[in-house]
């Protein structure tokens, strides 16, 4: 009985050059991963097996020669899983081709998609190189399918026509098995057959011998081996001819193919598409990891299909937009396909091996070494050829190449056209910004249209007219052009402005010596067309504001806020209990989604906190076939934003770019951190002097000014305070305000009058204050030290500004001296996570986490934007040192 370093070494024997963690070999054989690990590095030091140097550590058996003549070949190790799922299958293969004198004809079993005419096709190749068949021997395919209907068509394609056999026959015409003689004949869907051609082709396997259709009197005689494939089982064919058949081949579906054999053929996939192309293709991580993990009902097959698919939607955008490279992105792969990212979740540890969490693009560039397999479904280059074509003939029509042709033909004209009308009549431009030329022009252009129309224009109107005008000359002057995407149905629909529209543009070109194209006439069409108070009425739209985030009570809670703020019912929260499957809560959202469709027609907005619940978006606008927009890393700000312009009515697309705007301002606070700023107390009262100039000098008696400015403002409104603080806090630390009115900011503590004067808080004000960490003393300090994380300065500054941020959420009060360790403590981390360095086990962390839930969770919050800058990722054992630290030094 074989002792378990043998069994190890047999378990690496069984996958040659295969990499596997001591973990991935502990879990597969079910065996502890310590004693795992030290048979690996005996069998490492014993050379049997290779050992790699980085981390995590990988082992891997490596193959041994082979004998010579499959040493020689390469056509097997052409296919994806040659040494993996279809080691077995190949094996038998190469036994069917050398078996003596002329080898075994083959049966090949498998699923739609599963590969089984490239299958023989390396079949064939395996005979050539192994010298079973010479260099210069047929290989003829055929589709037995295409005949079905018509068997004396399928004979005589088959084994040939005698000329007179039928009407039509004028000549004798040689069928497949004499021009595959000396080779190989591949027969696809051959249960397709009907019982009598089966009957003629065992009559050859028997015999060697076979009679055109229409002869009887002669045999012809032929040597060739028989491949035949089916999707159906052998129970298909009749008795008398499977007996016939000696070697039966299965190949498993995609469902039963490793991980890495998926990865291979995405990877392998656009590698060859880059090189058909001639151009680099960047595809986001998402997409890779939905190719890998989705399921495609038609196996290998359907996985090349869709990724043409997306190719050819990613080679239209690269055509159209004049870009450098194609770009594979989530919202371009079919609902199908980005149903895989669904079952990230449980997919295998072996997923974040091959597709790194930290590498968000992949780049494929053509020439580069890669392209080991053969995938011969994906060579078909119509698809481009037609886009190609397409993008010429609109450019030859006088488009210029620089315009977004798919944003014109895909975006809806009317409401395209509402909302730029009402933009440029809402913009805050002052008149007199617009030349005179411009305004008097405008004024003689709606003077004639009006008497031509009989109909009256409003000032507004004429304002965001004379705007356009001022742009169109400007742009015309520079050669550029804009594209009307829809002038013919303009044209027709509107012929009385559309003939006042070119009357207005002869004015125009006498005016400013340009020629106004036709795109542009259609334009002037519509605002004579469009009244901008007629506009502003069709704006109430009715879109839906969905907050989706972990936890039980995350997201009803939130929204709950939301509505008891703004005093509306709009809004919708769905909780996802972390033990709750994607798959079920894709279900859920979309459910409750398909019942509110007839009360938001327009539209919803989806707010996610984290993790798969971000890929829903794009899924649920193809299925359910409604306008849905998805952001990411929602806070109760963005949520407050969505639903406040939701309840006034505003679009789907003016909600998703001012919720844009609401989350970028916040992570821009964060992520911007370059420089020391000075530490600064604010204080205020209505007038801005007064109360306000009694505390800033009792501030002045409490603090070193030296080291912390204060700043008297006035607080007259609110909302304009709030803005004052924004612009302070580009320069300034702030870190108290203290005044009349009580005003709360993110996390800068609020005192009031009182306190300060009555001394209550003074104490905690000046804890405050002696948070200043020496930055530029660490820097010095740890430059030597800190070698793989950039600027050390930088670093340290922006580890003290989520550090501050993260204690004040915390409400808690750490001496300065506790930080400044805390922050070494980060720094050193994240140099150690960039070098892939060990990271320690926290004693007990699932009882932790669970005790901690908040904090821990502020915590992961905090630190997103050092994740994204460093390209790291925060494990939960060194979050959960960090909060301790912070708790047990409070």
């Amino acid at each position: 009985m074989k002792n378990r370093k043998e069994l190890v070494f047999d378990f690496l024997q069984q996958q040659p050059n295969v990499q596997f963690s001591a973990k991935e070999v502990a879990e597969s054989m079910e065996q502890d991963r310590a004693n795992i690990s030290r048979h690996l590095n005996e069998l490492a030091k014993e050379k049997h097996i290779e050992k790699s140097t980085g981390r995590p550590v990988l082992y891997w058996y490596k193959q041994e020669k082979i004998a010579e003549k499959e040493k020689e070949s390469q056509a097997f190790s052409k296919i994806i899983g040659y040494d993996l799922s279809l080691k077995v299958m190949i094996q038998q293969a190469k036994a069917a081709i050398l078996y003596p004198p002329r080898g075994l004809h083959t049966l090949i079993l498998g699923e739609t998609g599963t590969g089984k005419s490239l299958f023989a096709k390396r079949m064939y190749e395996f005979a050539v190189e192994s010298g079973a068949l010479p260099p210069d021997a047929p290989f003829i395919s055929f589709n037995s399918a295409d005949y079905a209907q018509n068997p004396q068509l399928l004979f005589g394609h088959i084994f040939g026509v005698k000329k007179g056999s039928y009407t039509g026959a004028t000549e004798d015409q040689p069928g497949l098995m004499r021009k595959a003689d000396g080779g190989i004949l591949f027969l696809d869907e051959i249960h397709r057959l009907p019982p009598e051609g089966q009957e003629m082709l065992f009559t050859f396997i028997d015999k060697g011998v076979y009679q055109p259709l229409g002869e009887s009197d002669k045999e012809h005689h032929a040597s060739v081996q028989i491949i035949g494939a089916t999707t159906e089982s052998s129970d298909a064919l009749l008795n008398t001819f499977n007996r016939r058949i000696p070697m039966t081949i299965t190949l498993p579906p995609l469902s039963e193919r490793t991980i890495d054999e998926r990865y291979q053929l995405v990877a392998t996939f656009l590698q060859q598409e880059a090189q058909r192309l001639n151009q680099e293709i960047y595809a986001e991580r998402e997409v890779i990891l939905a190719f890998m993990l989705y399921h495609p009902e038609g196996n290998f097959g359907q996985v090349e299909r869709d990724l043409k698919l997306v190719c050819a939607k990613a080679f239209l955008h690269y055509r159209t937009n004049d870009e450098d490279h194609l770009t594979l992105t989530q919202k371009d792969l079919p609902l199908q396909v980005q149903k895989g990212l669904l079952l990230l979740k449980e997919a295998p540890e072996r997923v974040q091996r091959l597709v790194s969490p930290q590498q968000k693009t992949f780049i494929f560039t053509p020439g580069a070494d890669g392209s080991r397999y053969y995938l011969g479904s994906g060579s078909d280059m119509s698809v481009y050829n037609v886009i190609e074509e397409r993008v010429d003939e609109l450019l030859r029509s006088g488009v210029s190449e620089k315009i977004n042709l798919e944003e014109f033909v895909q975006s809806g004209l009317s409401h395209y056209f509402s909302d730029y009308v009402e933009q440029l009549a809402n913009t805050e431009v002052h008149k007199e910004l617009i030349p005179q030329d411009i305004l008097d022009l405008t004024d003689r252009l709606y003077e004639t249209a009006q008497e031509q129309l009989n109909r009256t224009f409003n000032s507004s109107t004429r304002f965001a007219f004379a705007l356009h005008l001022q742009s169109t000359i400007d742009r015309l002057k520079e050669g550029r052009q804009v594209v009307h995407p829809d002038l013919n149905s303009v044209r027709k629909q509107y012929s009385k402005e559309f003939q006042v529209a070119i009357a207005l543009s002869s004015m125009i070109e006498d005016t400013y010596a340009v020629d106004i194209p036709l795109d542009e006439i259609g334009f002037i069409t519509m605002f004579l067309t469009i009244d901008v108070k007629q506009t502003a009425k069709t704006m109430q739209e009715k879109v839906g504001v969905l907050a989706m985030m972990h936890g039980q009570s995350t997201a009803t809670s939130m929204m709950q806020t939301v509505k008891e703020l703004l005093d509306t019912d709009t809004g919708l929260a769905l909780d996802m209990p972390l033990t709750t499957k994607v798959k079920e809560m894709y279900a859920t959202v979309r459910d409750l989604i398909k019942e509110q469709k007839d009360n938001f027609p327009n539209g919803f907005v989806l707010l996610t906190d984290m993790g798969s619940l971000n890929a829903f978006g794009n899924m649920l606008m193809e299925e359910l076939e409604l306008p849905i927009k998805s952001l990411a890393m929602t806070s109760t700000p963005v949520v407050l934003e969505a639903v406040r312009l939701a309840s006034m009515g505003r679009p789907l697309e003016d909600i998703y770019q001012n919720c844009q705007r609401t989350l970028a301002n916040g992570i821009q606070q964060t992520l911007t951190v370059k420089k020391e700023k000075t530490p600064a107390i604010v204080v205020t009262c209505f007038t801005g002097e007064g109360v306000a100039k009694k505390l800033e000098d009792k501030v002045n008696d409490l603090i070193d000014t030296d080291q912390t400015a204060v700043i008297p403002m006035q607080f007259l409104q609110r909302e304009t305070f709030r803005q004052h603080i924004d612009q302070l806090m580009q320069d300034y630390d702030i870190k108290a305000i203290i005044g009349t009115v009580d005003f709360e900011y993110s996390h800068v503590p609020f005192y009031s009058a009182m306190d300060i004067f009555n001394g209550s808080k003074v104490a905690e004000l000046k804890q405050k204050l002696e948070t200043t960490i020496p930055i530029a003393q660490m820097t010095t300090s740890l430059e030597d030290t800190l070698k793989h994380v950039g600027p050390v300065n930088e670093l340290l500054v922006t580890i003290n500004e989520l550090l501050n941020q993260l204690i004040s959420e915390m409400q808690l009060n750490i001496d300065t001296g506790i930080r400044t360790g805390v922050i070494m403590h980060i720094a050193f981390l994240v140099e150690s996570l960039k070098t892939k360095g060990i990271v320690r086990h926290f004693p007990n962390l699932d009882q932790f986490i669970k005790h901690q839930r908040i904090f821990m969770d502020m915590a992961k919050t905090a630190f997103i934007p050092l994740e994204r800058i460093y390209g790291i990722t925060f494990p939960d054992d060194e979050l959960a040192y960090i909060v301790s630290m912070l708790i047990e030094n409070e």
